[in-house]
């Protein structure tokens, strides 16, 4: 029976991905981020979701070419009547997204900032249940084991950190799952779209689209240029201004790990790993060392993309993961809730695991206990980080990469594709 026929034979466990949403409902019951307080608030009401939606009232209102001006941004963050809470004058949350992501949000600043950051919570848990059906319906590989992943998952210190903090990483993952689905069912035009959709974090993008390049997946480039350049060129027309104020906030960005509040022991890229190293030694040495680490890693992303192999092979699977470690390692900027994406890669690794010889191979025994102890350590990262001075999470994963670049010279030991691809 072909896969197709075996997926509208197969009843999805509702039960196991309703768990998202109970989550969810944990989080807005006990998690003081949730819970509406009289008087001064350490931190804003939903998290950081306030920078997100006070990006999209500016829009909304008569002030919107001002939306990267701090004196005002800040005066509306901290205005009780605007946000409905007061918190410490002191913190604040710099806009440093593009103009067409806080335009896409202006519906949910429609609403009272408290609402709307309910919201966001619960549309991050429908985000993460769809990720878990995405996996059941169009990821066999993993089908029998559905139950366990997805409560894994809901326990990734990472992901309920994301929840509780109102950050975007569970939408990342589900982007990302998205492209890998897609191009495993060859379908890279509609996975270049998918992929585009990351713009509104475009450091995020650089090195799976790179690697894509490399494969020579033409189609799969051409959906995601066509997604960028339709949002660039609605924030060129439509607010052109935003536009020039934003590239200029990119600019500045050079010496963002310097800025006040900036917590290196939870950074996770080799910038901020090294930075959190060597910075008090020298700022020029770890900037020398983050280059020859950085090139190192593209060496071992090369190894491990390696030639054209189909799409749909175990082969692929662990080429994407590569890419999507890599894209951590290299990031000039990537916090601990961003780890979240992780999850991918290691559902992927430990999927195409043979069970019944990974015992016996050295390569494939040390990249399951690698996965495992980045699973196991992810809540404890930051605090070994702040107490040794080396990040722990980024060379966990320099050596996984290691393991994958080295697997892919035997792919074809375990690579059994349906239909070859050629992708050239």
């Amino acid at each position: 029976m072909t896969e197709r026929g075996e997926l509208s034979n197969v009843g999805v466990p509702w039960l196991t991905l309703c768990l998202p949403l109970l989550i969810a409902a944990l989080i807005f019951s006990f998690s003081p981020n949730f819970r509406v307080t009289e008087g001064m608030r350490t931190a804003p009401l939903g998290g950081d979701f306030l920078q997100e939606w006070i990006g999209a009232k500016v829009l909304l209102g008569d002030q919107s070419s001002q939306l990267y001006e701090k004196q005002y941004v800040d005066s509306l963050q901290h205005d009780p009547q605007t946000v409905g809470f007061e918190w410490p004058a002191s913190n604040y949350f710099p806009m440093v997204y593009p103009p067409f992501y806080y335009s896409l949000l202006r519906p949910m600043a429609s609403l009272d900032y408290a609402t709307a950051s309910r919201l966001w919570l619960g549309l991050s848990a429908v985000a993460f249940s769809m990720v878990g059906w995405l996996v059941f319906r169009f990821y066999p590989a993993s089908r029998d084991y559905i139950f366990a992943y997805v409560l894994a998952a809901v326990l990734f210190v990472p992901v309920l950190n994301s929840l509780v903090m109102g950050q975007k990483s569970v939408f990342l993952l589900l982007i990302l799952l998205g492209v890998f689905l897609l191009l495993r069912h060859q379908r890279p035009f509609l996975a270049g779209l998918v992929f585009g959709m990351i713009v509104f974090k475009p450091h995020l993008g650089l090195v799976i689209g790179l690697a894509m390049l490399v494969k020579r997946q033409w189609a799969f480039a051409v959906g995601a240029v066509f997604v960028v350049v339709s949002l660039v060129a609605y924030s060129w027309f439509f607010q052109g201004g935003l536009w020039g104020d934003y590239l200029e906030v990119v600019s500045q960005m050079n010496n963002y790990l310097q800025t006040l509040g900036y917590q290196l022991e939870d950074a996770h890229s080799l910038w901020g790993a090294v930075t959190l190293t060597f910075h008090a030694q020298s700022p020029w040495l770890s900037k020398i060392i983050t280059l020859l680490l950085s090139l190192t890693v593209v060496v071992l992303l090369w190894r491990a993309v390696g030639e054209s192999v189909a799409l749909n092979s175990d082969a692929f699977a662990r080429q994407f993961s590569a890419m999507i470690v890599a894209t951590v390692l290299l990031s000039p900027h990537f916090y601990g809730y961003d780890l979240t994406i992780l999850l991918l890669p290691f559902l992927l690794i430990l999927s195409t695991t043979n069970l019944e010889r990974w015992r016996d191979r050295r390569s494939e025994r040390s990249i399951v206990i690698l996965v495992l102890v980045c699973f196991s350590l992810s809540g404890a990262f930051s605090e070994i980080a702040r107490f040794i001075h080396v990040q722990p999470s980024t060379v966990l994963l320099f050596a996984m990469l290691m393991l994958l670049g080295g697997m892919q010279d035997r792919k074809r030991e375990f690579s059994k594709p349906a239909n070859e691809v050629a992708s050239r």
